[in-house]
């Protein structure tokens, strides 16, 4: 009907499928939109970071035409009539329904088994070049008077990024002038994370843009028009092939033998978050926690949060995801998933929780008096 092949994934009442709308995530190919199929509207939610847009049926056949968002995230005027012919079929299309077709979850004699998606440490490949990249810390530069001035003044305003912690939690700041090195050579300049598996090893290097705000300054000022014909700004670049949904920042077992963890985690919870600067800010304060990377969580992440919930002998997870619109509605999502689990699961804060004193705010911004309320309470 709209020309476009759709390949979907999934089974029941939710299939999964690439994005359409030219986000800005790290999605690449990694079928991050959830549908609902029992819905009549086919109601459905992107999971790749800085994207989170939803809609219905009549929004994603606008994408498989276009490749953007409707103009004002809003599906009306000549865009919504344009795809209502076409459900129509009033302008020759092959059929006036359309049906998404998910590929069962378990195998069939005649088909495959699933593919499981797994993140292979970077020591452990056979390329070379991949294996030397492991080490890439070793180039990185944590005295701000030594970075170019963009990331020296990013990593002044985030307090946590002390050059302690940027030690610790192997975080630097790759250097544009990496002499005979090339390795990392497309992260030159940003402010560098290392995503570690369970066991500590590195499964990927990501980068995030230290003007990515000014950009995204200068992106909102631009027409719908220019907009639809440029590519928005991207935060964080995650390497292409890195499935980011079936990791966690933080995740790494060695935490559980620094001094009062694993007391801490009995007595509280496990500690959900968003990004990476949340984890190191609360780690500085002695309290251990867990990042999703973005402010959706998978399905994958959310096992992996109840697994380690029942390794350590708890059955509470507290969700402390950024006090804004965005954070919220991810919230919204975690909480129904855990609670349907049977998960205690609790919020740590909202934007109109312990008097509305932290709205907007973020975890990598908390001082020890904030923790105090708002998670120690």
């Amino acid at each position: 009907m709209c020309g476009a092949s759709i390949d979907a994934h999934g089974s029941g009442n939710e299939v999964r499928l690439n994005c359409p709308f030219g986000c800005a995530g790290d999605h690449h190919g990694r079928r991050e939109i959830a549908v609902n199929t029992e819905n009549p509207q086919k109601v459905f939610l992107c999971h790749s970071y800085q994207c989170g847009f939803r809609g219905n049926l009549l929004t994603l056949m606008h994408g498989w035409l276009t490749n953007s968002k409707p103009s004002g995230d809003k599906l009306k005027g000549d865009e919504f009539h344009r795809v209502k012919k076409i459900l129509a079929n009033e302008t020759g299309g092959v059929a006036s329904t359309t049906r998404l077709e998910s590929t069962p979850a378990k195998s069939t004699a005649n088909s495959p088994p699933p593919v499981i998606e797994r993140n292979n440490p970077l020591l452990d490949s056979a390329d070379e070049k991949v294996r030397e990249l492991a080490t890439l810390d070793q180039k990185f530069v944590i005295d701000v008077a030594k970075m170019a001035p963009a990331p020296a003044s990013y990593v002044r305003r985030h307090l946590c990024l002390t050059p302690t912690a940027m030690t610790k939690w192997r975080v630097g700041v790759l250097p544009a002038d990496g002499g005979g090195d090339k390795r990392g050579f497309s992260l030159r300049s940003q402010i560098i994370y290392p995503v570690l598996s369970e066991d500590g090893k590195v499964l990927a290097w990501v980068g995030r843009d230290p003007n990515y705000e000014q950009k995204e300054r200068d992106f909102a000022r631009l027409s719908p028009a220019e907009r639809t014909a440029g590519s928005a700004p991207i935060k964080y670049r995650f390497p292409k092939g890195f499935h980011r949904g079936v990791e966690l920042f933080g995740q790494h077992s060695i935490r559980l033998k620094e001094p009062n963890y694993r007391e801490f985690i009995q007595q509280n919870g496990l500690i959900l978050v968003e990004g990476f600067n949340d984890v190191i800010n609360l780690d500085t304060h002695g309290i251990p926690a867990l990042a999703i990377m973005s402010n959706r969580m998978t399905e994958a992440q959310g096992e992996k949060v109840i697994r380690f919930a029942k390794q350590l002998g708890i059955n509470r997870v507290n969700l402390m995801f950024d006090c804004d619109e965005p954070g919220a509605e991810g919230a919204k999502d975690a909480l129904w998933y855990f609670a349907e689990r049977k998960l205690d699961v609790r919020l740590a804060w909202s934007s109109t929780m312990h008097g509305g004193e932290y709205k907007g705010s973020q975890p990598e911004s908390l001082k020890a008096a904030d923790l105090a309320t708002v998670i120690r309470d």
